[in-house]
């Protein structure tokens, strides 16, 4: 048996607020029909090639919606994304005025930013450094 795809499904607290996030921030796309949004507080989004789920979750079943996800440095799991170029998401993103970690070069090799999106869900973005010099 082997794997063939993994879409990750991520808790969030407004389904809504989360969709435009993406949108605005990443281009990310609505594929689910727009009833699922509305019905089971779920849909599926795509960029590219990158599917992600989005599962509206009840703040009682212990999400913290006090905590500022700018201000959380304690993250339970990264969601790493290889964009075709960095640069320019970079630009566009911080064009867009979300608060994202600089664009550096890592000590292993990568360029990468790092942003949070509303329900604190680190999204991390790289793209191999020597990609720079080709």
């Amino acid at each position: 048996m082997r794997l063939k795809n993994m879409i990750p499904m991520l808790n969030v607290s407004n389904l809504e607020a989360s969709l435009a996030f993406y949108q605005s921030a990443l281009g990310f796309e609505v594929v689910s029909a727009r009833e699922a949004l509305k019905e089971f507080r779920w849909g599926m989004i795509h960029s590219g090639d990158t599917e992600l789920m989005l599962s509206e979750t009840d703040t009682s079943l212990g999400l913290q919606k006090d905590i500022d996800p700018q201000q959380n440095t304690s993250w339970p799991t990264i969601f790493y994304f290889y964009p075709d170029d960095i640069e320019a998401l970079y630009k566009s993103v911080t064009g867009k005025g979300f608060k994202t970690t600089p664009l550096e070069v890592t000590v292993y090799g990568m360029r990468e930013f790092s942003l949070q999106d509303p329900d604190g869900h680190m999204l991390s973005f790289g793209q191999d450094a020597e990609d720079d010099l080709k």
